[in-house]
C-alpha cells in the first residue's frame, strides 16, 4: 500500500491545480484577471519544475496535454518557459545554467520571443563590450507575466540567442493583441531598445537540430490537450442525451474520441525519438508530422463537437466556444507549408519505404 499512496497523492494534487486553472480559463479570455496566479500554481505545484527536468518525453507530453486541457493559453506560457530553459540547458555555460535554474525555482517565467517587429530586434556591442539591444519583437506572449526571455536576433554570422530581462511593463505594449482566440497570453509588443542582454551559445545554434523544428512536439502535446477536452465536451453532451442518443451522435463521440487518442499516440512517438540522443533528420520530420496530424485532428475534432452541440457551444461563455477559439488561433504557426513541405523532402530522400522509416 506505501508504494502506491504517494504516486495517487501527487495525481490527486495535480489534477486540482489543473482545475482550478479551468475554473479561471473564461475570466482570463474575458481579461477580468491575467494568467500570473495559473503560473504560479504550476511553480509551486512543482509541475512547472518537472516541465524542466530531464526525464522520458512522455511524462512530459503527459503533463503539457493535461495543462492544454485546462487552458490553451496557461500551456502555451508553460511550453515557452520549458522551451526557454531547454535552451539554456543545451546551450549555456554552467554558471548560466546554475544561475536560471535558481531564478525559475524562484518563480521567474521565461519565455522564448522570436517574431521580430518593425524594427527587428539588432545586437550592439557597445565599447565596453556589452551587448546592447535595439528594435522590438511581436506575438511576445505572456507580457507582464514573463520576466526573462530568451530571443534570436540577427548578426552577420547567423542567428544568435541572448537572454534579457523583460519585467519592465512600461515597454510592453498589449494594445496591439486584438485577437479572437489566445487573448488571455497578451502576446503583444516589447520594446528592446538599450536593454542589455547576455549570450546564449554561439551564432547558429538556434536553428540547430533536432532542438529547433523537432521541438514543434511540445506545443502540439499541448495542442492535444485542447483536442481531449473537445472530446469530452462531446463525450457529456451526448451522455446528457440519454436514451435520445441517436446513432449518429453515438458515432461523433467515437470519432472524436479516437482522434484524441491517436494524436496522443503520434505526439507522444515523436518527442521519444526527437529528444533520444541519436536523433536525426527523419526523426524532426516525425515531430513535424506529428503536427501536421494533430491540426488535422483538431479541425475535424470541432466540426464533430460543432455537430454534436449545435449552436450551444457558440454561446459566449460556454467552454467549447472559448476551446474552438483558442484551438483555432493556436494552431496557426508560421510557415506551416513549409513545415510540411520539409516532412515530405526527407521521406522521399531516404532509402527505407513508407512504414520503416519511423518504425526502425
Amino acid at each position: 500500500m506505501r508504494g502506491t499512496a504517494a504516486p495517487r497523492r501527487i495525481q490527486d494534487d495535480e489534477q486540482a491545480v489543473f482545475a482550478t486553472i479551468a475554473a479561471g480559463a473564461a475570466e482570463a479570455d474575458a481579461g477580468h484577471r491575467d494568467l500570473s496566479a495559473d503560473m504560479a500554481l504550476l511553480a509551486t505545484s512543482g509541475i512547472l519544475r518537472r516541465l524542466c527536468a530531464v526525464a522520458d518525453p512522455a511524462d512530459h507530453v503527459d503533463l503539457l496535454r493535461r495543462i492544454g486541457a485546462a487552458s490553451l493559453p496557461v500551456g502555451r506560457l508553460a511550453e515557452g518557459h520549458m522551451n526557454a530553459m531547454r535552451l539554456i540547458a543545451i546551450y549555456g555555460t554552467p554558471a548560466q545554467r546554475c544561475a536560471h535554474a535558481a531564478e525559475a525555482l524562484n518563480g521567474r517565467v521565461y519565455g522564448v520571443w522570436g517574431a521580430d517587429d518593425d524594427p527587428p530586434v539588432e545586437l550592439r556591442v557597445h565599447h565596453d563590450g556589452r551587448l546592447i539591444l535595439a528594435g522590438s519583437k511581436r506575438f511576445a506572449s505572456g507580457l507582464k507575466i514573463v520576466s526573462r526571455a530568451i530571443l534570436p536576433v540577427g548578426t552577420p554570422e547567423g542567428p544568435r540567442l541572448v537572454i534579457t530581462n523583460v519585467a519592465d511593463a512600461r515597454r510592453a505594449d498589449q494594445s496591439v493583441w486584438q485577437t479572437s482566440g489566445m487573448r488571455a497570453t497578451v502576446s503583444g509588443r516589447y520594446d528592446f531598445d538599450g536593454l542589455e542582454a547576455e549570450p546564449l551559445g554561439g551564432a547558429g545554434d538556434y536553428l540547430r537540430e533536432p532542438y529547433f523544428q523537432g521541438g514543434v512536439w511540445r506545443y502540439a502535446a499541448v495542442h492535444v490537450g485542447g483536442l481531449e477536452a473537445l472530446a469530452e465536451a462531446v463525450r457529456r453532451a451526448v451522455r446528457g442525451f440519454g436514451d435520445a442518443a441517436n446513432e449518429a451522435q453515438l458515432h461523433r463521440v467515437a470519432r472524436v474520441a479516437g482522434l484524441a487518442h491517436g494524436a496522443r499516440l503520434f505526439v507522444t512517438d515523436a518527442a521519444c525519438r526527437v529528444e533520444a540522443p541519436s536523433a536525426g533528420e527523419e526523426d524532426v520530420a516525425l515531430s513535424l508530422a506529428a503536427r501536421e496530424t494533430v491540426e488535422t485532428a483538431c479541425l475535424e475534432a470541432m466540426a464533430l463537437a460543432d455537430r454534436a452541440l449545435g449552436t450551444r457551444s457558440f454561446v459566449t461563455g460556454h467552454p467549447v466556444d472559448l476551446l474552438r477559439r483558442d484551438l483555432g488561433f493556436f494552431l496557426r504557426q508560421a510557415d506551416l507549408d513549409g513545415k510540411l513541405r520539409r516532412v515530405g523532402r526527407t521521406l522521399c530522400e531516404s532509402r527505407k519505404p513508407i512504414g520503416a522509416i519511423w518504425s526502425d
